[in-house]
């Protein structure tokens, strides 16, 4: 029990592992697109954190572009999937970036001797951000919204029965959803459309000020 109260590299990317099967039951679960082979995905995930448990440099830098790239293209699926287990695997990527990042799995791969450190304690692994971080985040999160109306597209109104060529179409802006168009010289807005938009970039934007934030400052302590 004390090896898991105060986790070293060995612990941490056990959970890493668990962390990313989750993922996998979530991903599989969602509307979003599976791996069409999850246990191959699983099999290699679970080969690179042996190698790192090995002291694998590469392998850990692997790992972490992996986990930052799933993290992105999760994020970009929010508001055109708009399911929980997409957020839930945002939460799980950023997660992972962050126990791969702590300081016992880094003194694991330091070259050219190891350094075996252990942490206080799992919250010092996945640290509590600063009170700024969210506000700002969220606040990134609308400004990346309106910019976004520079996103325009033609799409046909819904109800519409057209008389004349092209009545029934109007210019919608937003990204990824169109949630502002123009309806007869009127400008219309989904509300469910910006919503949706609006939590996507901020949780975008979240989690990349998170990530930015978090880096491998923590003191470890070494172990004996």
């Amino acid at each position: 029990m004390t090896r898991w109260r105060r986790p070293g590299a060995n612990e941490i990317l056990l959970a890493y592992l668990l962390l990313a099967a989750i993922g996998f039951v979530l991903n599989w679960l969602s509307r979003s697109v599976s791996p069409q082979s999850p246990l191959l995905s699983l099999s290699i995930t679970a080969l690179l954190v042996w190698r790192v448990s090995r002291g694998g440099r590469f392998s850990r830098v692997i790992l972490i572009i992996v986990s930052c790239a799933s993290c992105a293209v999760t994020a970009f699926a929010v508001a055109r999937l708009w399911d929980p287990a997409i957020i839930a695997l945002v939460i799980i990527c950023v997660a992972q970036v962050a126990l791969l990042v702590s300081p016992p799995v880094y003194g694991r791969t330091r070259r050219p001797a190891l350094i075996p450190v252990r942490a206080r304690g799992w919250a010092q692994l996945v640290r509590r951000p600063p009170v700024w971080l969210l506000p700002c985040g969220l606040l990134a999160g609308v400004v990346v919204t309106l910019a976004c109306l520079g996103s325009m597209d033609w799409v046909a109104i819904p109800g519409c029965r057209p008389i004349a060529s092209d009545a029934c179409s109007a210019l919608a802006e937003g990204y990824p959803l169109r949630w502002l168009t123009a309806k007869q010289s009127e400008p219309v807005i989904s509300k469910g459309a910006l919503l949706k938009d609006c939590a996507q970039w901020a949780l975008a934007s979240t989690s990349v000020l998170y990530l930015a934030w978090l880096r491998p400052t923590a003191s470890p302590n070494r172990s004996d």
